[in-house]
């Protein structure tokens, strides 16, 4: 029964992945071959056989990475890391995209033929968890990482208070705004929530000549960006005692959140109620944004020759969104991903020495140089690139992260959160559309 409700669930992910893109993590830019190789990794069938590479005696293992995040001179170091300690193993390295994974995960990790590392969207990980497709790796969490890893990417790698997933790396939600437009209007970078609002308010009156302005582009149905307003205040989604999930929508301080999503949505908004972030890179390039929140990778998107604006990067700026006091961060909806041991794996030891490497401080250390957020919180100083990528660290340092629940990708696939907001956009009770949500999240949730 529990393979058959974890199996409907892979299912109801599978959908809201293809309607929600690449928010677990990673750029939109992944179109590449499924099997790639790096270093003295291979695309080509595995060497040797499985009980050699379990005695060190030679033989090989798999490593699935997704996507074109993780450079390839990365992952050589890892193998050739690896391979000073065992150098009879050949790691076989095959590069996914992100586009499919769930149904090939599902596929490869239910097999006999499965890869021996595989890395999973943080969204992704718990419904993998939950089935039992991951190596319960408890025992070795002080030397993966440890208490220096960060939080809500741990939330995703835990199941039932196991550790199953461990932490890779990250992508944060920031503020991406107009250089230009903050200097006609007098503005500077606001250091709270307060002052954001009013900098939104004062770029609505003076471009209001410009139809669909928005001071703070807020599509109603953008609830990852909703979400951080909700937590600034103290709000929560859903609460979890002794097995048994409670909303928390309808709660005073969620309320509160949400009573801020709707005033800055009334004020300094125009997008609609109805849609969502997707065309936000649009809305900017045709100059209607003075600031709008989105992930760390979101000014690459704005210029791209292809089908955004590259004349305006000289014009693009990036912050971290502030909290309530002059010096703090709000809490942000950190993407990204963790990376597992296949419980079907007849190398875990090895797979365990390989992941151990990535999650090293070495390894961590040269995913933040390339401007990636490393997993590992102490290196989050160390972030080097774009200024989006520092604020990005910056932002970070605050996560959070939705239910630790193997039923959540249902309550995306329900779309409850985007609802209750359109709703509350729109101008429906807003007490109401909390309490709505918060039966809908208990009964999927607790189901």
């Amino acid at each position: 029964m529990r393979r058959m409700r974890v199996l409907a669930i892979l299912i109801a992910f599978t959908i809201v992945a293809a309607a929600c893109g690449d928010d677990d993590g990673g750029s939109t830019a992944d179109d590449t071959s499924t099997e790639t190789s790096a270093g003295t990794a291979t695309s080509g069938e595995a060497s040797g056989t499985d009980e050699e590479a379990s005695s060190g005696g030679g033989g090989s293992i798999r490593l699935w990475l997704n996507g074109t995040d993780t450079p390839d001179d990365v992952v050589e170091f890892a193998i050739a890391e690896f391979n000073e300690v065992h150098p009879d193993v050949e790691v076989v390295f095959e590069r996914q995209q992100w586009t499919g994974l769930v149904e090939r995960l599902t596929t490869a990790l239910s097999s006999s033929d499965t890869p021996d590392v595989v890395e999973l969207g943080n969204t992704q990980a718990q419904a993998f968890e939950a089935a039992g497709a991951l190596e319960d790796l408890t025992a070795f969490r002080e030397d993966l990482g440890g208490d220096d890893l960060l939080q809500s990417l741990l939330e995703a790698g835990t199941y039932e208070d196991q550790y199953y997933g461990v932490p890779y790396y990250a992508g944060a939600r920031v503020v991406i705004y107009r250089t230009d437009l903050f200097a006609e209007s007098g503005l500077e970078v606001p250091t709270t929530i307060e002052e954001m609002v009013v900098a939104a308010e004062t770029l609505m009156a003076d471009n209001a000549g410009v139809p669909n302005f928005s001071g703070f582009y807020l599509p109603g149905r953008n609830w990852h960006a909703a979400l951080s307003f909700l937590w600034e205040e103290g709000g929560d989604i859903a609460t979890n005692a002794d097995g048994q999930w409670t909303g928390q929508l309808s709660s005073p301080e969620s309320i509160a959140g949400l009573e801020l999503f709707k005033d800055i949505f009334t004020r300094a908004n125009s997008a609609p109620a109805d849609s969502d972030d997707a065309a936000d890179y649009i809305a900017f390039c045709n100059g209607e944004v003075g600031m709008m929140p989105a992930p760390g990778w979101k000014p690459g998107q704005i210029v791209n020759p292809d089908d955004g604006c590259p004349e305006m990067e000289g014009n693009i700026g990036v912050f971290a969104l502030p909290g309530s006091d002059p010096g703090t961060t709000a809490p942000v909806f950190l993407g990204g991903s963790v990376i597992g041991v296949a419980n079907n794996s007849e190398n875990k030891e090895l797979a365990v020495d390989l992941v151990e490497i990535m999650i090293g401080t070495e390894y961590q250390s040269q995913m933040a140089e390339t401007g990636l957020l490393p997993a590992r919180t102490s290196l989050l100083a160390d972030v080097g690139g774009t200024d989006a990528a520092v604020a990005q660290a910056q932002a970070a340092t605050n996560s959070r992260f939705v239910p630790s629940s193997e039923n959540w990708a249902a309550v995306e696939a329900a779309f409850v959160l985007q609802d209750m907001l359109t709703s509350i956009a729109q101008g429906d009770d807003l007490s109401g559309a909390a309490a709505a949500a918060d039966a809908a999240i208990e009964d999927i949730l607790n189901g």
